[in-house]
């Protein structure tokens, strides 16, 4: 977002990606090879969601991020297909059997040409994306017939990875996720205990850095399914409990038997409320106990394997 060029940055990240793709030849797995030799799938993401809307006082799942998160997977997408058609351009050639793709016959730019070019709803999200190309009607009819015509170089190119380490490495907050400490304490190796607060951490944007485990999951979850109708491949998303939960999140627990504790009712709800918002996945479900201890992954037997 801070690029004097979004599109030439998400351009050049698409060519990078796509060089290591091409490049990884591992003859010694040939279901590998042959993967990246047919369809050189990369897998562009993002990371800092939440640093960048603190950063901006934007709420995390409020109206105002769901737009950013709108206009920024929409960029990322019609970039990574501007750039993918370039290269198809350049080396005259497509990822295989692109002639039995929705790409081919230009069905896939309907969800864009059927709905009327993109317009901001929020002041405060026009600023941020001031300066920025958005394409309208007109950018993506042109791109449609180019791919139609000389067809695009990656068969998948975007895909949200948890990115948690590397995150860290960057200063930047996971993936899309919310936070799930404004100083996140990490036993990571020969260092022992290391300390990572959340970018951008002052008085002014603490409020903005509530943690993923007193945030409604339901805004996890919307703030996914908007990026993922952008999205050619998944996103890893992680829902994020308590073993009682803050009384009042859920209007299905008033009058329940458990008001505030955590029950598989909760979760089959939540699982069906994500199906219906079209998410592909549910990565992982955390959960915050009572005294302190955050189970996930990491603590699951059958994940590790």
């Amino acid at each position: 977002m801070e690029s004097p060029d979004f599109g030439k940055s998400v351009r050049l990240a698409l060519r990078g990606l796509t060089f290591v793709s091409d490049t990884s030849n591992i003859a010694e797995v040939p279901s590998i090879k042959n993967g990246n030799d047919m369809y050189h799938s990369v897998g562009l993401g993002v990371m800092n969601a939440h640093g960048y809307m603190a950063k901006n006082k934007v709420e995390y799942g409020s109206p105002e991020a769901l737009e950013i998160v709108d206009i920024y997977f929409m960029l990322l997408n019609y970039w990574t297909l501007y750039e993918s058609n370039q290269i198809s351009i350049e080396r005259k050639k497509s990822f295989f059997e692109f002639e039995k793709s929705k790409y081919a016959d230009g069905s896939y730019f309907d969800m864009y040409l059927d709905e009327p070019d993109f317009e901001f709803k929020h002041e405060k999200v026009k600023d941020l994306f001031k300066g920025i190309f958005i394409p309208t009607h007109k950018e993506w009819e042109l791109l449609k017939q180019s791919v139609i015509k000389h067809g695009i170089y990656n068969a998948y190119r975007l895909a949200t990875a948890p990115t948690g380490s590397i995150s860290y490495v960057n200063e930047a907050t996971a993936s899309l996720h919310p936070i799930t400490q404004r100083v996140e304490e990490r036993t990571e190796g020969k260092r022992g205990k290391v300390y990572y607060p959340a970018p951008y951490l002052s008085d002014e944007t603490i409020p903005y850095y509530e943690s993923a485990y007193d945030i409604d999951q339901r805004k996890v979850i919307d703030t996914y399914s908007v990026a993922q109708k952008h999205v050619d491949q998944g996103l890893s998303m992680t829902l994020f409990m308590r073993s009682e939960l803050p009384e009042g999140m859920y209007e299905w627990k008033i009058n329940s038997e458990y008001p505030t504790k955590k029950t598989t009712r909760d979760l089959s709800i939540l699982r069906n409320y994500a199906k219906k918002k079209k998410i592909k996945s549910v990565y992982y479900i955390r959960t915050f106990t009572d005294d302190g201890e955050e189970i996930g992954a990491n603590g699951c037997v059958a994940c590790g394997i």
